[in-house]
């Protein structure tokens, strides 16, 4: 998944233009958690409940599920419509989040050096090499903290360069998107402290937050469990489940474990109160993405947006965002967070269209924001 701004901007393109596509299918709803005593959320909830089976069948997409967070602590989930074909998705459905994972595998990082355990900063040399780049010096200079705001130099994937990894820039020296570079960091955490990533993710992440419904790894409980992803041309496809971890892709999770996780993120939990502010702070600037939003058809255009660690940030005028999206084929996700309010939201979707429900979402729970205003402006 690439940057928000650019992935944002032709997104709206299409919630502008879906074609509704007529059906008599009910989409079923299912609450977990209860509605709040404020009517505030009691009218956003029933809003939800109206609007989104009809934002599913128009797109084309199976299913929706929803968490609100409000003042760091979850308020409601929702989940809306069909797991698989016919079967409707429920609170323990687990979606694969697909690049939402980044984060998780950055918190556990930022645990890790919390605790002294790690460096952001040490040379990931010291314990690790790519065997296809141990001939370029430049591999020393890579570090944690590069790898966690996309600065590695390497790019998204090594088959994008004839299947060897290789540098397309200097590493620190600008922004480029790299799933890679976070297997390096991967890689270089368990040798370094000799255990698997699924299980330091398991003793410093899943275990203190109570995520007993995540993993990266295939698990006999995710039977019958799976949202199947979904290609708007009628056809839902096999289900891209990781035998041995990836950092940066394919966990799976519920609604529920993940609106958890960033309560506890937006809490700072776990974590030094230096890291902390490192986390949230905007690590490199990436220009191209406020380019692309053109401030004649965009009312609120963010004044910079770039990376932190793990997520990515906006500086909007009513104040900071930080979020992150993931994509994979038949899986569309998203989670922002206002740090100064500790408000957010988490959204997960089965299907490749799920960005034209999850705006429209995301501009109920927070209309009025810059953000919410952005996201749905005409274009």
């Amino acid at each position: 998944m690439y940057h928000f701004l650019s992935l944002l901007v032709g997104t709206i393109l299409i919630v502008r233009g879906c074609v509704p596509q007529a059906s008599n299918k009910s989409i079923p709803v299912i609450s977990t958690v209860q509605l709040g005593t404020l009517d505030t959320d009691t009218l956003l909830v029933r809003s939800l409940d109206e609007k989104v089976p009809l934002w599913l069948t128009e797109s084309n997409v199976p299913s929706l599920a929803v968490a609100y967070i409000r003042n760091g602590s979850v308020k409601w989930t929702r989940v809306y419509g069909e797991r698989a074909d016919g079967i409707t998705a429920t609170p323990r459905t687990l979606y694969n989040i697909a690049s939402l994972t980044k984060p998780v595998s950055a918190e556990l990082i930022l645990r890790l050096a919390s605790l002294g355990h790690l460096s952001l900063d040490e040379s990931l040399s010291n314990y690790w090499i790519d065997p296809d780049i141990k001939d370029d010096p430049r591999h020393e200079e890579l570090t944690l903290r590069l790898a966690l705001s996309h600065q590695t130099g390497f790019p998204n994937w090594r088959y994008q360069t004839d299947g060897i990894l290789r540098f397309n820039a200097d590493p620190g020296m600008q922004f480029g998107y790299s799933g890679e570079g976070y297997e390096y960091a991967r890689s270089f955490t368990e040798r370094k402290l000799g255990k698997s990533w699924e299980s330091l993710a398991a003793e410093y992440v899943f275990s203190p937050i109570g995520m007993t419904n995540t993993s990266y790894t295939a698990q006999s409980w995710f039977a019958d469990r799976l949202a199947i992803p979904y290609e708007s041309a009628n056809s839902f496809l096999d289900p891209s489940v990781q035998h041995s971890a990836v950092a940066s892709d394919d966990v799976y999770t519920t609604i529920g474990d993940y609106a958890d996780f960033l309560v506890s993120v937006m809490n700072r939990e776990e974590l030094s109160d230096e890291i902390a502010k490192q986390r949230d702070s905007m690590h490199v600037a990436i220009p191209s993405a406020t380019a692309e939003c053109d401030p004649e058809r965009v009312e609120y255009c963010p004044g910079r947006a770039g990376m932190g660690l793990g997520w990515e940030v906006l500086e909007f005028a009513d104040g900071k965002v930080l979020l992150h999206t993931g994509g994979d084929a038949g899986v569309q996700t998203m989670v922002v967070y206002f740090p100064e309010h500790r408000n957010g939201a988490v959204l997960f979707t089965n299907g490749d269209q799920g960005f034209q429900v999850m705006l429209p979402a995301l501009n109920l729970m927070f209309r009025g924001t810059n953000l919410a205003d952005f996201a749905m402006s005409k274009r």
